[in-house]
């Protein structure tokens, strides 16, 4: 390197130190931006609503699955059963979906539906939907941008007319969309809240259920309530496919043992017509007669003990679920987390002051050049 590159590479070291002095210079501008951004920091710090969360363990533990038919699906086709179709699509419902379960609006819904004591109200009882309607939780500055974006709704919601007077028509296609989700606007802002509050996270075969609630007591109720509420829906699961196999066996029961006992009578009343004749149409007629009767009791039979397996399988599928680590009440806050507010506010006001000062050092180093 030469000296002159030397020196152009000292000249530019010292005009990023004159610049960084110059900004450093203008203290009144960076008081003032830590000033606004501190206080600001307090009025989120104290007026953000206090949160309590609860943690709990639980391990899930299953057989597995197994094919519904079982060893015995090739002699149900030997009755002309087709099995294909109902043995095809068949998904175990595994740990890795639980938060998509939890996470659905259906069954948030079902949560925020729930009732709890709130004491912080005076020990009056309310649904988490109805508590988190009214209260919106929030801190100051939060719901105060929240109202002034909410402004435009409300002038649009006076000049927009009433629904209409249900009807006949209305009604049946209120009955047609029983199938359907929808929700309230009360459902929906309350589902949004719990969506940020009941997170469930996978760590190997140990699944971690996390609930913040306004409540230490309260959270630790939800927590136990989702847990309930997952147990249920799994088992349910997991039982409704097993009695759908169970239905379906049982019914190939019902129809081979009508043709078993048919297959039966057919044979007896041949034999009690035929007596002593020892001619050979009789006998091979005889034979085929023997030979139907073979094929329907094994089909019967084949499907009596599969019924008594799917009976058994019902059982094994059911999931168990170990619980490691109960919901327990905590004993503090987890937010709002107070001294990293006021920290990270200090630290944005002194980096917007910053900024604010190195914008008027290059527009009055654009006004001298020109």
């Amino acid at each position: 390197m030469t000296d002159k590159e030397k020196e152009s590479n000292s000249s530019q070291n010292m005009n990023y130190l004159a610049l960084i002095k110059e900004i450093f210079d203008k203290k009144r501008n960076l008081k003032i931006a830590v000033g606004i951004a501190l206080f600001l920091g307090l009025i989120i710090a104290f007026t953000t609503p206090k949160e309590y969360q609860s943690t709990s363990f639980f391990l899930v533990e299953s057989e597995g699955n197994t094919n519904p038919i079982g060893q015995f699906g090739a002699l149900a086709g030997l009755a002309g059963i087709n099995t294909s179709q109902f043995q095809a699509g068949q998904m175990a419902l595994t740990s890795e979906i639980f938060p998509d379960v939890i996470q659905s609006r259906d069954f948030l819904n079902s949560i925020g539906k729930e009732e709890f004591v709130f004491e912080s109200k005076g020990g009056i009882s309310q649904s988490l939907n109805d508590y988190y309607y009214e209260e919106k939780p929030g801190n100051l500055v939060s719901k105060s941008f929240n109202f002034l974006l909410g402004i435009p709704n409300v002038v649009l919601a006076w000049f927009t007319p009433a629904p209409p007077v249900p009807t006949e028509s209305t009604a049946v296609q209120a009955v047609e969309e029983e199938n359907y989700l929808r929700f309230s606007s009360k459902e929906l802002y309350a589902i949004n809240q719990l969506k940020k509050r009941i997170l469930v996270d996978e760590k190997g075969k140990t699944i971690r259920l996390t609930v913040t609630m306004p409540e230490p007591l309260i959270s630790a109720r939800v927590n136990a309530l989702v847990m309930e509420k997952l147990i249920a829906y799994v088992t349910e699961y997991k039982l409704k496919r097993q009695r759908i196999n169970m239905e379906f066996i049982q019914q190939r029961v019902a129809e081979t043992q009508e043709k078993f006992n048919q297959a039966q009578l057919d044979l007896a009343s041949f034999r009690d017509a035929n007596q002593g004749l020892i001619s050979q149409r009789a006998r091979t007629r005889e034979e085929k007669l023997q030979f139907e009767f073979n094929i329907a009791f094994n089909v019967y039979n084949s499907l009596k003990q599969e019924a008594e397996q799917t009976q058994i399988q019902l059982k094994k599928e059911t999931p168990v679920f170990t619980v490691l680590e109960k919901a327990a009440i905590p004993l503090g806050p987890s937010k709002p987390n107070r001294p990293l507010i006021l920290i990270f506010s200090v630290f944005l006001g002194f980096f917007v002051g910053a900024v604010f000062n190195l914008y008027l050092i290059l527009i009055q180093h654009l006004k001298n050049t020109n």
